[in-house]
């Protein structure tokens, strides 16, 4: 699909309300492209651009739905021009990307938890196995991380091998602990910001009547950052803490 107008709107709202504070590390799902709709938002673009303190530099022009795939401009310098590090993965290594099969690879170790903006802007609903493609964007994104997602519903018609509904986002988001920053559901597209809210394993979404789902995780943690604002980037150093403490513990009398 490509990046679009709907991805200016979402990331506007998102650094003008402090969420990209500190955002450094961006990765696409699939490398992109600039649609016509994202080139020709010159009023989305100049807002984003000031919000983000950078001047405006030309990224391309238009070339029409026909000629996209072939001749439309890459999204490495727009994410580069707002002073983000950009990487990519795809299928093979395509354009300069990090080779990672999202049917049947995994992250590797050094890439785990190291980007606080994951983009899946149209690249999942041409893969079978959904599992494995959300898992792969659990584990790129940081703790306190964004994952930012565009992709087709059902009258997008047959783009793609999957169409989504608002249920699989709902799901998702409550076997995984993430807190909805923004969200839109229309009938061709459906577009959410999630936020990572620390570092458990991915847990594959699951649509089972209310009483047979497994308990919401991070209902504690949610508490607490609903009471103690900023409570998100002082939560898991003490986890953390805690479950050193745990560790050393452990060792210490279970020796002979």
């Amino acid at each position: 699909m490509g990046l679009g107008r709907g991805l200016l709107i979402d990331l506007i709202e998102l650094r003008q309300n402090g969420v990209l504070d500190g955002c450094v590390e961006v990765i696409e799902i699939g490398s992109q492209q600039l649609s016509d709709g994202f080139l020709n938002s010159g009023d989305l673009l100049d807002t984003l651009y000031q919000a983000f303190g950078r001047d405006r530099p030309t990224l391309g022009a238009p070339v029409g739905e026909e000629k996209y795939t072939e001749m439309a401009p890459p999204s490495e310098p727009f994410w580069t021009s707002l002073g983000l590090t950009y990487s990519t993965v795809d299928f093979g290594g395509h354009r300069g990307s990090i080779p990672i099969d999202l049917n049947c690879d995994i992250v590797p170790d050094h890439l785990r938890g190291k980007f606080h903006l994951v983009v899946n802007a149209g690249t999942t609903e041409h893969v079978a196995n959904q599992d494995n493609a959300f898992r792969i964007i659990h584990d790129l994104t940081a703790p306190a991380g964004i994952m930012l997602h565009e992709v087709p519903a059902g009258a997008f018609g047959d783009h793609g091998l999957i169409s989504y509904n608002p249920k699989f986002f709902n799901h998702l988001c409550y076997c995984n602990g993430y807190r909805t920053l923004l969200r839109e559901d229309r009938p061709e597209t459906i577009r959410a910001a999630l936020m990572k809210l620390g570092s458990r394993t991915f847990a594959t979404p699951m649509d089972l009547p209310t009483g047979l789902m497994p308990p919401e995780p991070y209902r504690l943690r949610r508490a607490v950052d609903q009471l103690v604002p900023g409570s998100r980037t002082i939560l898991p150093p003490i986890s953390r803490l805690l479950r050193r403490g745990r560790r050393l513990l452990r060792n210490r009398f279970s020796r002979p």
